[in-house]
């Protein structure tokens, strides 16, 4: 049997930060990864999906330049090399998380593993035993997809090798837009369908109309309210039959969700509850119901995102250290790379409302900033402020780099800044920044 003092299942963005934290303060930590290290994030999620997100981007820039005139004959690419570029960026971050891990040293197996009852987990045929456990098991795709599949998931919508004509996504939520926002710019007829009346549902509801206008405006096709009934193949291609009628394709992606991955954790014989998501139940430490056995991350169910998981590891970690520390999801960042971006932070009109908060929602458009109207970018933020005493409640964001604008946003909710914070806080010019503070004055010009 192999001791260690804490053993980790998931290399991903939460366990590898929870492996390199416990292995800085001097405990001897082993990681098991069953693929590739960096998770789902690093591998088919956040980066790559990003990688193409910035490519697409650049091309909507230098096409809006070739209509001004501007730039004459500039636009075409290669999808070939835009695939061997995301694959290079792949590589590049995994060896680079891998070289960190051994510098802090960390034990890694790249195997799978599964946990047993009494702190010991079984990989590869040997045992191993520690004084404390953190399942970082992460996420898979709600779309199960088989060899024959006419479908593929959002893990295989990214490695196309030949880019669809038409293309249909199953999702409107951020994997779906994130994947339709991409595909557009590379030049396929993009159609999404969404089972609910709008897209991004838990989003305030004007920024989402917003964003679904300049999309739409982009030329990609929604369908809300849409019920999906059957996927198959047909001689015209991809036939789905849906509520809102058929609709045939060169592709299609399902990207209506993801769901807790627990390979390897076998909760009925490990006694291991589990909630109504179906994750790992976990107390407000990052603990389960088992002694000495934590959860983070996806794996949780609650927060899917990898910066929830890294907050998650920090926490977990912390009270393996000794100490005594609480996770906070109230205040998460949410961003959506779509062209233009989506990003929020703190409470929606909603959710102040459900709590008996009067608000009061201050807007701000890029037309009127200086740095947006020279970049010919177009957006707006939203600043939710409680009518009571001003203080900053939350933030939404669609236009360009709202997923960096939305840092500062984080700050003002997590710090409850009032208008006179604001007012005494120099904001440099010209930059998009200004918007934010402009929003919360707005919002307090009737309070």
């Amino acid at each position: 049997m192999k001791k260690f003092d804490v053993l980790i299942i998931g290399g991903g963005p939460g366990g590898s930060s929870a492996a390199m934290s416990l292995a800085k303060a001097g405990r001897a930590v082993c990681l098991f990864e069953g693929e590739n290290i960096g998770g789902t994030c690093l591998n088919v999620g956040c980066i790559p999906t990003k990688y193409l997100l910035d490519r697409a981007c650049a091309l909507e820039k230098i096409r809006k330049c070739t209509k001004e005139g501007i730039l004459r004959g500039a636009g075409e690419f290669s999808w070939k090399r835009i695939q061997v570029g995301r694959e290079n960026t792949v590589v590049r971050l995994r060896a680079g998380l891998e070289a960190s891990l051994r510098a802090c040293g960390v034990v890694t197996v790249a195997e799978k593993a599964t946990l047993k009852e009494g702190l010991k987990v079984i990989c590869n045929g040997e045992e191993y035993c520690a004084d404390d456990i953190i399942i970082a098991t992460g996420s898979s795709p709600a779309a199960k997809v088989l060899s024959d599949s006419p479908f593929t998931d959002s893990t295989g919508g990214l490695s196309q090798r030949k880019l669809p004509e038409r293309l249909l996504i199953v999702g409107g939520g951020v994997i779906g837009l994130e994947l339709a926002s991409a595909y557009r710019s590379f030049g396929s007829e993009v159609t999404v369908t969404e089972l609910a009346d709008n897209i991004l549902g838990s989003a305030l509801p004007a920024a989402a109309r917003l964003l679904k206008s300049k999309l739409e405006a982009r030329g990609i096709k929604f369908f809300c309210g849409t019920k999906l009934y059957k996927i198959e193949k047909s001689e015209a291609g991809i036939t789905a039959e849906t509520s809102s009628g058929d609709f045939v394709a060169d592709a299609v992606i399902m990207a209506n969700g993801r769901r807790p991955r627990l390979d390897g954790i076998d909760a009925v014989a490990l006694g291991l509850k589990l909630n109504e998501r179906g994750g790992i139940a976990v107390d407000g430490r990052m603990k389960t119901n088992l002694p000495h056995v934590y959860a983070i991350g996806d794996a949780t169910g609650r927060v899917m995102l990898a910066h929830a998981a890294y907050a998650d590891a920090s926490v977990a970690a912390a009270n393996i250290l000794g100490k005594n520390e609480v996770s906070d999801t109230r205040i998460m960042p949410q961003c959506i790379y779509t062209y233009p971006m989506l990003a929020s932070v703190g409470m929606t009109v909603a959710d102040a409302e459900r709590l008996g908060i009067p608000v009061s929602v201050g807007i701000s458009d890029f037309r009127a900033n200086g740095m947006a109207v020279a970049e010919s970018e177009e957006g707006c933020v939203f600043a939710v402020v409680d009518k009571r005493n001003g203080r900053n409640l939350g933030f939404t964001v669609v236009g360009p780099s709202a997923c960096e604008l939305i840092g500062m946003a984080s700050v003002a909710v997590e710090r409850g800044y009032s208008a006179d914070d604001w007012r005494h806080l120099t904001v440099a010019h010209p930059t998009l920044s200004e918007s934010i503070k402009d929003a919360v004055l707005a919002a307090n010009a009737d309070i």
